[in-house]
Formats: C-alpha cells, sequence, structure tokens
C-alpha cells in the first residue's frame, strides 16, 4: 500500500513524526505514526510486515486475512492525521486521496518488493546521491522503515511480523532466523551495486503482483462476487446499521436518556455520547465516517477524538 501526503506540507516532516536523518535534532525523534497503533492491529487482526516512511508519502507492507483493509486503513489515516494536526494545529486532509493498494504473491514476488520499499530512502534523484558504500551508510542508518529490525542492526518495532519475509529465506526457528536476516541484508543491499526491477511495473489489472495463476483466481472471484454484489451491499448495510443502534439503545437506557438526544444533539463532554460512540466502534465493523454519520452527521476527526476518551478515563 502507498499513500501521498496531501498539498505541499511533509506528512512525516516534523522531528515529531519523521525527523530527517541529516538533522540535528533527529536522535530525539520517535515514530508516531507506528506508535500506539499495535491495538488496532489487533483489533482488526491485521499483520504488517514492512513499512517505510518517506517526508511525503508511507508505503506498508500488509496482510488481512478478514479482507478488511479499507476500514483498517481508514482507521489508521484517520487516527493520525486528527493526533497529527492536533499537534501541529493544523487542519484538513493530512493525506491525498484513497490510498493505492495490489495484492501480492509469495516467494520472489513479495522478496522483490519487500526489497524494493526499503530502498526507498536512498533511492532518487538527491536522497540516492553518492556512491554504494555511502548510500548503504544512510541506509542502515535510516530509522523510519523495519529495514535495521530486519537486518539485525536495530530492534525492530513490536508491530511488525517478519517471519512472512524471512520465512522465505528459511527463517524458522531462532537460529535460523538470524541466518535469514543476514541473507535479507545482503539481498536488499545487492540493489545498491545494480539496477533492480522495479515491481510496481509489474502490477496487472493495478491489483496483482504475482503469476498469471494468481491473476486468474483473482479474475474468477472477482467475476463470481459481481453476480451477487447487489445482494451482499443490502444485507451489509443492514446488518452495519442495527447493532450499532442496539448498542446506543443500551446506552441511552443506562444513562437514563432518549435515544433521539444521544443520537443528534452534540454536547462537549457528554460522557454517554462518548460512551456509545465508542461501543459503537469496538462492536460494529463501521467505519469512522459512517458513525459519525449515524450520531448526527459528525466528521470523522470529531469521531476519532470521541472514541479515545472512554479509554483514558
Amino acid at each position: 500500500m502507498v499513500n501521498y501526503g496531501a498539498g505541499p506540507t511533509d506528512s512525516f516532516s516534523y522531528y515529531q513524526d519523521w525527523p530527517p536523518p541529516h538533522s540535528r535534532r533527529a536522535r530525539y525523534g520517535d515514530n508516531r505514526f507506528g506508535h500506539g497503533r499495535q491495538e488496532p492491529l489487533g483489533r482488526y487482526e491485521v499483520d504488517v510486515h514492512a513499512y517505510v516512511l518517506m517526508p511525503n508519502h508511507f508505503h506498508l507492507l500488509a496482510r488481512t486475512p478478514k479482507a478488511n483493509l479499507s476500514r483498517w486503513m481508514h482507521w489508521l489515516i484517520g487516527a493520525y492525521s486528527v493526533s497529527f494536526n492536533r499537534r501541529h494545529r493544523k487542519s484538513g486532509h493530512l493525506f491525498q486521496g484513497r490510498y493505492k493498494s495490489f495484492l501480492v504473491e509469495g516467494g520472489n514476488y513479495l522478496l522483490g518488493l519487500s526489497r524494493y520499499l526499503h530502498l526507498n530512502p536512498v533511492r532518487g534523484r538527491v536522497i540516492g546521491a553518492g556512491g554504494p558504500k555511502e548510500r548503504r551508510k544512510r541506509l542502515r542508518a535510516y530509522r523510519w522503515s523495519s529495514y535495521r529490525g530486519y537486518t539485525g542492526l536495530g530492534k525492530q518495532n513490536d508491530f511488525v511480523s517478519e517471519e512472512l519475509v524471512l520465512g522465505e529465506l528459511g527463517g524458522s526457528s531462532k537460529l535460523k532466523i538470524q541466518q535469514a536476516k543476514l541473507r535479507y541484508r545482503r539481498f536488499v543491499e545487492e540493489g545498491l551495486l545494480r539496477e533492480i526491477e522495479n515491481p510496481f511495473e509489474a502490477v496487472q489489472w493495478q491489483m496483482v503482483l504475482g503469476s498469471e495463476s494468481l491473476l486468474q483466481k483473482v479474475k474468477d472471484k472477482l467475476r463470481s462476487k459481481s453476480d451477487h454484489q447487489r445482494e451482499v451491499t443490502g444485507l451489509r448495510s443492514a446488518a452495519s446499521t442495527s447493532e450499532p443502534k442496539r448498542v446506543a439503545a443500551r446506552v441511552a437506557s443506562h444513562y437514563g436518556l432518549p435515544v433521539n438526544r444521544l443520537l443528534r444533539e452534540s454536547v462537549y463532554g457528554s460522557e454517554a455520547r462518548n460512551v456509545a460512540i465508542w461501543l459503537a466502534w469496538q462492536n460494529s465493523g463501521l467505519t469512522l465516517r459512517e458513525i459519525g454519520s449515524m450520531f448526527g452527521g459528525m466528521d470523522y476527526a470529531a469521531v476519532s477524538q470521541r472514541i479515545r476518551r472512554p479509554t483514558r478515563s
């Protein structure tokens, strides 16, 4: 997955979010984009296998067994944008449009993609300047990606799962994982010595990086799904709205409030409303925007703020 910033302001350029490697204050920075994101990974059952943060965009290599990528990304981008804007007293969208994503097959496709992503910080006219040794030094020092953890040069972030990628290099036990990390470092840094293929150019149908066999499976599944799309959409709509409304009714009863008042009246600091919004988010598949619509047309950023309050009290 990739998503780019909206406008000229860098999405990760402030020291607290993405301290540039050449900055004198870089050593004080932290990775706020990933910080605090582990709990939602468990809630959405998402496995993050690699990430790279650049000044105005980011890349993620992730697996979603529940096929809920859009909901997780909606939460991730929304929650980070709200946090970023609050810290820097800004407003508006931080990223432009919808993120781009595609399916990736295992084996060489997976390894090649992870290498290409990890080499992002030393690719390009400006950040890719210098010889192989100089670029390798900068790559190994770059702290805003999962590369240092993969190669044993630093501690891996808790939210990154390395097993899938290292498993392609024989990392099946603790001893073999260390050997696989060395193999992976050599594999990635070979890309500093020669021109490597851009896997994004090999994506077929704008959604599959893999063999013809995988592409055909995806085509067949899409055809089958389209035959039942209207029925599935109708069922999802009915299921996604009924449960949150039942939750809201129970909360209103507990606090002795009319349901309509709970759903429609936006009173700052209303404990009952905050609890109802938080429970709707926890117990349904609704997005922040859908929950906002249910509670009287709230902005998704306001919903993101509300769902944090009950967890802090």
